[in-house]
């Protein structure tokens, strides 16, 4: 089954260039252990090029990034894309959490609150 991840969207809407590299199956549990070099201060440190052992990494200025959300989140500051006040930064966060919902397939447990 195809995986579709939301930020292949947010690339395509943005005009951004991008490469879109898939690994597959059989080589996941190389690249999910695989380690990379970073100078921190005066120390160089070996640290997992693949965070949380997950995908999708987005990789940023060399160094990668997990967690789609926090990436989705990212590439809206990035390229103004979360609207013009808190209150359309709320409903981007909002359609960026009910697309996880939807990833998920458990829509069980679904509340609506109503203010505060």
């Amino acid at each position: 089954m195809p995986v579709v991840v939301p930020n292949i969207y947010t690339f395509a809407y943005t005009g951004i260039e991008y490469t879109d590299e898939r690994i597959p199956e059989e080589l996941w549990p190389e690249y999910k252990d695989c380690k990379r070099e970073e100078s921190i201060f005066t120390f160089i440190v070996q640290l997992s090029a693949m965070p949380y052992k997950k995908l999708p990494v987005l990789e940023v200025d060399g160094k990668p990034v997990a967690q789609s959300n926090a990436v989705a989140r990212y590439l809206a500051r990035k390229y103004d894309l979360m609207g013009k006040d808190e209150w359309d930064a709320m409903i981007c966060d909002e359609l960026v959490d009910t697309l996880e919902d939807l990833k998920q397939d458990d829509m069980g447990g679904l509340r609506i609150c109503s203010g505060p």
